[in-house]
């Protein structure tokens, strides 16, 4: 690890880097925090891996709220754009820029009239927040037409799982994001829903999370065996499984479509090629590399791609996405899905049913 990234003395050094960094800093184009932060950007661009990325000390103690699920802003989550720049990943439920139109996709080109059409993910959105109560103009390109918002910045706790009784026996769960609490909110949701029949789990335009919360969701639906692996540059290969029997048993739907990533396709996945779930809607998004976090001594913290993932069945999620095995639009995936578990639920034996009834998932399920 180069000298600068770990905080010592820039003066004492002989790295070649150090001493251009240092006199680069002394000619006083720059302050040595603004070229700490170019010049590790600098290097995770030249692995050539989109996904890496870094975070200054603020940005990484707000990240670490994100996963909580403690969110400041207007509500956009945002990941790096195919073309370069950054887009939209995801919109959270009943934020400003839901309500206001925005759309998972939109290229995010100024924020207060500030060009960062070619910033990097965390300068985005970083830029995003704010205290809240100060407005946020924001323009982005939709199909190549720019689009102007102005978005009030807002406070609050944000539940990653929302659930709606659709039958009788028929319970709808949507998850927007795998953050830290979402397999106890969702417990508790299955606690007061009704799913004898089967489960519908929404997981449209999820942006993924924490790999450890999406692996342990999906441990509630599956028995003995892996859930995904993911392929280390060194050759290895590593292996989540589940070891406990499964705590949820009745048919399951998922739906899915081209916003769907990350850890979000890790439970399409697995459900799908452990035969435990039917997939609802369109291909997934396609990202498939497990990042690995870096705290560095001055607070600022870097994520590196560490791993290529797999699906149980060892096909590759990168760039390729997940086929839902019934094809359906965004408006036709949950009437097909509610038709799919009323249908396997009239072929499954009452027996199954009886035998795990909803009570038993708070105490058998995974602790998140």
């Amino acid at each position: 690890m180069l000298s600068f990234a770990l905080g010592q003395n820039f003066n004492k050094s002989t790295n070649s880097v150090d001493q251009a960094l240092n006199r680069i800093a002394t000619a006083g184009a720059l302050d040595k925090s603004a070229l700490e932060r170019a010049a590790i950007e600098g290097m995770l661009r030249a692995t050539g891996d989109r996904w890496s990325t870094y975070y200054d000390s603020n940005e990484t103690s707000e990240e670490s709220q994100n996963l909580a699920g403690r969110y400041s802003g207007v509500g956009i989550w945002v990941r790096a754009g195919i073309g370069g720049g950054s887009e939209i990943s995801s919109l959270k439920k009943d934020s400003v820029a839901k309500r206001s139109g925005l759309k998972v996709g939109d290229v995010i080109i100024l924020v207060d009239e500030v060009d960062l059409s070619s910033a990097s993910v965390n300068e985005v959105a970083a830029a995003l927040r704010g205290n809240p109560g100060t407005v946020l103009k924001l323009s982005v390109l939709r199909k190549g037409v720019e689009k102007k918002f102005k978005l009030e910045r807002e406070e609050f706790q944000s539940n990653d799982v929302a659930s709606d009784q659709v039958k009788k026996n028929i319970l709808y769960l949507r998850i927007d994001a795998f953050s830290e609490q979402v397999v106890k909110d969702i417990k508790a949701e299955l606690g007061q829903g009704n799913y004898q029949k089967g489960l519908i789990l929404d997981l449209r335009d999820n942006p993924g999370g924490i790999l450890s919360v999406a692996t342990d969701f999906a441990a509630l639906f599956l028995s003995k065996g892996a859930i995904v692996s993911y392929d280390m540059a060194n050759g290895d290969r590593k292996t989540i499984q589940v070891d406990a029997p499964a705590s949820i048993n009745v048919p399951v739907a998922i739906l899915i479509n081209q916003n769907t990533a990350s850890s979000a396709e890790v439970v399409a996945g697995a459900l799908q090629d452990r035969n435990r779930a039917v997939l609802v809607g369109a291909n997934t998004f396609g990202k498939g590399s497990v990042q690995e976090s870096l705290k560095l001594a001055n607070g600022s913290s870097i994520e590196i791609t560490v791993g290529r993932l797999r699906t149980p069945s060892g096909k590759f999620i990168e760039g390729v996405g997940i086929k839902p095995d019934l094809i359906a639009s965004e408006s036709q995936s949950l009437p097909k899905a509610i038709k799919l578990i009323t249908a396997l639920s009239d072929i499954s034996k009452p027996a199954d049913q009886k035998k795990f009834p909803n009570s038993n998932v708070q105490s058998r399920g995974h602790n998140g």
